[in-house]
């Protein structure tokens, strides 16, 4: 740490007056420091130069259309990270200010309405490295592999004589049936064929981890952090997120909730009748159960706590299921 710290004042011409690790893990280096030029967050670590760069250049073109990112700090010599044991360290400016709460309608219709802003303002952002981070390349195989995966599941599971395995069992067919009737509908899509070739200036970015984690509240202020997993897709990707963390908040599918989001969204970012039915077909598609099965996530929840999350996921996809068919054009 010592080292990094000497590089930090040489390369950026500050002194570092007070430094935390916040995270340390092979993969990451995460430290907060107060410094001669204010306070930042410094980040180390394994990605390529091209993701780095990919990474900056979304902030940057985001920046530009107002959406509100911490800037980077960059070196005496006009550089936007400096290398460190091979690692790459990047310094943002560290904003003091809270996690917006996932606690009532109007909240949620205030992120949703951030979300739609930063996701229209997305389009136009080109990258030379942008077809290496192109998720809708991915749906097609995602949709086969994913529900290939809750098909072996059920095969090595559902017959054990253990009751949480016959809790998922019960509900899995349901969700197999909602995901195969999802691809169809993906595969027939005219307009998600159409949208898979159009130039990627035409895609929108989608953060990758929208949760209130990373979005910061400053009285009407909203900015948004820890752009890592950003990349090229469609909305759906981000709006499952805020939904999955708003319903484990409130230990509920919540149809009033959900409709707020939306409201919010759509009126920042108005999507077509067509785009509309795509959003609906991704938010149909098990993903959340996939991810429940793969990551073995029932093994630390008791026996009520995984009935209550198939139930409240259960209830969110036979909604999204009728508005995915209430919007086929």
């Amino acid at each position: 740490m010592d080292d990094l710290i000497k590089k930090i004042q040489i390369k950026y011409d500050m002194t570092v007056l007070h430094h935390k690790t916040i995270r340390d893990t092979p993969k990451s280096l995460v430290i907060y420091l107060e410094t001669t030029n204010g306070k930042f967050i410094g980040k180390a670590s394994t990605l390529q130069k091209e993701r780095l760069h990919f990474i900056l250049d979304a902030e940057a073109h985001l920046r530009k259309k107002d959406v509100l990112i911490p800037d980077i700090q960059r070196t005496k010599n006009n550089k936007r990270y400096i290398t460190h044991k091979e690692n790459l360290f990047v310094l943002h400016q560290r904003l003091s200010w809270p996690n917006i709460a996932y606690n009532s309608p109007i909240r949620m219709e205030r992120i949703g309405s951030v979300l739609g802003k930063f996701h229209m303002r997305s389009l136009g952002f080109s990258s030379k490295h942008g077809n290496l981070y192109n998720g809708a390349e991915k749906w097609t195989v995602e949709y086969k592999t994913d529900l290939a995966a809750l098909e072996k599941w059920e095969l090595q599971y559902a017959g054990k004589n253990d009751q949480k395995y016959a809790v998922i069992a019960e509900y899995l067919p349901f969700f197999k049936q909602a995901g195969i009737t999802a691809k169809e509908h993906l595969i027939s899509s005219p307009y998600f064929s159409k949208w898979k070739r159009e130039p990627l200036t035409n895609h929108f970015l989608c953060h990758g981890d929208f949760n209130n984690g990373n979005l910061l509240v400053s009285n009407q202020r909203i900015a948004i952090i820890d752009w890592e997993d950003v990349r090229y897709d469609f909305p759906s990707k981000d709006i499952a997120r805020v939904l999955s963390l708003a319903m484990r908040k409130n230990d509920q599918w919540n149809e009033e909730l959900f409709s707020h989001i939306l409201r919010g969204y759509l009126q920042e970012n108005p999507l077509s009748m067509e785009q509309l039915h795509l959003l609906f077909v991704d938010l149909t598609f098990p993903h959340i159960i996939e991810r429940f099965l793969r990551k073995k996530l029932y093994a630390q929840m008791d026996l009520a706590e995984i009935q209550q999350f198939c139930n409240r996921e259960a209830l969110k996809t036979a909604f999204m299921l009728n508005e995915m068919k209430a919007h086929v054009y």
